[in-house]
């Protein structure tokens, strides 16, 4: 009869299996389907939308595509280095979520969290959901949340550099991201983990409501668009980079307001989708305890849902914020009886979120997404021919 250590031995073996194929196999996808896409010239969103530069005069969400344009060679390569700072931007997510499982001992409860649908792995279950400019503002939260360690002056000071740099070209290359700010407090605010902690608080406040402020100053107009892409076409890039996130640099609020409104019919499926994904944040001790960091960490993203139809990304830019958060705290304020083997196999496995509202609305039931769809393809590709 094997001893008890023995027994705990394999049931945490099991466990990590578990987490360790779901995250591998989500980002292994993610990471070859996007190659695929940068091979074939890259796309509007999740190329395009890093491309947006200053067409001769600042404009919002620029930043970033000014910093790659200018310091890149012309050419295809410009697209690879997009890739490979992409796939870096999520290395220090990763490393954070697998250090919270190693903490947690790779409970069924911190399984739930950082494997659901909702989390890492929506970059796997619906590809084109990932790699997009949110990572930016995922890096400032991770970078903060390490910060709250027990380290050397110098290797905090140097956290706290990096995310607040990371947060600065985020906000400014993607006004949306200054939504986080409730995240921002959290890590900062709870509790006295950090030094000078009001100080750097009111520092990204500032930051984030000053690119709030210059995309209302800077939004762009209909000639916007046309002097993008001829920055994208001279840097050596295809056509087909300017439509989707460029395109759209010439769209006013009216636009966004009247896309959304089409697409309303599909919010009761977002709406339970919803409910699922935060689940695990739902029956954790940490909501209790913490309930007004996440009812801010709620407000703050729902704008979002008023101002863009890619529901599953807000879902998922909110399930990962909160996520960290609750990481950065205690590790028993996760564990729920509601997570056993068979709750939380069954809750990580058997759905996964669509990126955006179809266009038009989905009139015949949902895409069948998650690790089960997603190995069932590769059943069909592999075993049946099929595509």
């Amino acid at each position: 009869m094997p001893s008890p250590a023995l027994t705990e031995r394999a049931r945490l073996g099991a466990r990590m299996v578990v987490a360790f194929a779901v995250l591998a196999i989500s980002a292994g996808t993610a990471i070859t389907q996007y190659a695929r896409v940068i091979a074939a010239g890259g796309n509007d969103h999740q190329a395009g939308d890093w491309l947006i530069s200053y067409p001769g005069a600042f404009v919002r969400r620029g930043l970033f595509g000014e910093l790659l344009l200018g310091l890149t060679p012309p050419g295809a390569t410009t697209l690879w280095v997009l890739f490979g700072i992409q796939v870096a931007l999520y290395l220090p997510l990763f490393g954070y979520v697998i250090d919270y499982l190693f903490r947690s001992r790779f409970s069924w409860s911190a399984i739930a969290l950082a494997c659901s649908p909702a989390a890492l792995p929506f970059i796997g279950w619906d590809p084109l959901g990932g790699f997009r400019k949110e990572i930016l503002g995922f890096l400032a939260l991770v970078l903060l949340a390490f910060a709250r360690r027990r380290m050397s002056r110098w290797l905090r000071g140097l956290l706290l550099v990096g995310s607040l740099a990371a947060w600065t070209l985020g906000v400014f290359s993607w006004e949306s991201l200054a939504f986080l700010l409730p995240g921002v407090g959290f890590l900062l605010l709870a509790d006295d983990a950090i030094p000078l902690r009001r100080l750097l608080a009111a520092a990204y406040t500032t930051i984030g409501v000053v690119a709030l402020g210059a995309s209302v100053v800077a939004h762009g107009d209909v000639g916007t668009p046309a002097r993008l892409c001829q920055n994208v076409v001279a840097h050596g890039l295809g056509n087909n980079l300017c439509t989707g996130a460029i395109a759209w640099m010439g769209r006013g609020l009216d636009d966004s307001l009247r896309a959304v409104g089409q697409t309303l019919p599909v919010y009761s499926g977002y709406l339970f989708m919803l409910v699922l994904a935060l689940l695990p944040i739902a029956v954790s001790p940490w909501l209790r305890r913490y309930w007004p960091w996440a009812l801010a960490a709620l407000v703050g993203v729902a704008p979002l849902f008023v101002l863009g139809i890619d529901y599953g990304r807000w879902i998922h830019i909110l399930v990962v914020e909160v996520m960290i958060c609750i990481m950065a705290s205690n590790v028993a304020l996760i564990e729920s009886k509601l997570w056993n083997p068979l709750s939380a196999s069954l809750f990580i496995t058997m759905w996964g979120i669509p990126h955006a509202a179809p266009t038009p609305p989905l009139v015949v039931g949902w895409p069948f997404k998650g690790l089960l769809a997603t190995v069932t393809q590769w059943l069909q590709a592999g075993f049946l021919g099929r595509p």
